[in-house]
């Protein structure tokens, strides 16, 4: 089986960073940054790439905060913790479809 790819969501300078693949996309919400970490994660395993989506704790500590394939998409508010700048419940469905 192929490893993982990782959407690694951190914070830096002020801002929310989303790092995959050597790439980074930058946020200035943080919940923005979970939720596009987790769309790409799902086309990701869409794709047939497995997929996990990563949150930084501390310059060594991650939180595993969903999966491609154990976790549902989109996924409940109630099952991701808890975060800064909360839009509206329904918007990540709304933006997936």
């Amino acid at each position: 089986m192929a490893a993982a790819v990782q959407f690694i969501v951190l914070k830096r300078e002020g801002k929310w960073v989303l790092k995959a693949n050597d790439q980074e996309r930058f946020f200035s919400v943080q919940r923005e940054a979970v939720d596009t970490a987790i769309r790409l994660a799902n086309d990701s395993g869409k794709e047939g790439k497995p997929a996990a989506v990563l949150f930084q704790k501390s310059k060594s500590k991650f939180e595993k905060i969903w999966t491609y394939g154990e976790d549902p998409y989109p996924p409940a508010r109630s099952d991701l913790p808890a975060m800064s700048g909360t839009p509206d419940p329904g918007k990540l469905a709304d933006a997936v479809g």
